[in-house]
């Protein structure tokens, strides 16, 4: 009598059955991972962002603004105002320009040094607190801000992302910015700037 090797349907079905309920367990972690990615990449962007901004600023011996845009990959990108597209902010993405006249505006003559698209995977990156602008972020020659009369906030997230994933990016008058934490020491959407 020949003897046959394989599986047996049964034995296959439970396979398939143990493999889809670990998926099941699995998937909402691997949500909150990718969650927690986005947040981290768009306020690691938005921070090296604002080094980069700074340092071009002393490096230059001029004034370099970091502003908000609609349409930041534009090939002569404009600084937004208010709070964007559908109130997202930041969200919408961002440039860095030498601003060679001093007038905080892109003019076709000012280099565009960095720029930054827009960030699909959140749902906004609004101002939270303090500052006078919202929108733009100018360097003097020794690195600190210029009309910024607080300490102004940032956050990054939205309704899709849990308050424990979302981040608030704190941008002092001096110019050094960094992410805030709340009072357990841990950076959530409810720390504040103060």
């Amino acid at each position: 009598m020949k003897k046959y090797t394989g599986f047996t349907l049964i034995e296959l079905m439970v396979v398939v059955a143990i493999v889809a309920l670990m998926a099941v367990l699995a998937a909402p972690s691997f949500k909150q991972m990718i969650q927690s990615n986005a947040i981290s990449s768009a306020v690691n962007s938005f921070m090296a962002d604002m080094r980069f901004a700074r340092s071009e600023a002393i490096r230059r011996g001029g004034s370099v603004v970091l502003c908000r845009s609609n349409s930041p990959e534009a090939a002569d990108p404009n600084c937004g105002t208010g709070s964007g597209t559908a109130g997202r902010g930041w969200k919408t993405g961002w440039f860095v320009f030498h601003d060679l006249d001093g007038d905080q505006s892109k003019d076709a003559s000012e280099p565009v040094l960095r720029a930054q698209g827009s960030l699909t995977s959140l749902d906004y990156a609004l101002e939270t607190s303090g500052g006078a602008s919202s929108t733009k972020f100018r360097f003097t020659p020794t690195g600190r801000l210029v009309s910024l009369g607080a300490s102004t906030g940032i956050q990054f997230g939205g309704a899709a992302f849990p308050t424990e994933q979302q981040r608030v990016v704190c941008i002092s008058v001096g110019g050094r910015a960094r992410v805030a934490l709340d009072t357990d020491g841990k950076p959530t959407g409810n720390a504040s700037c103060n």
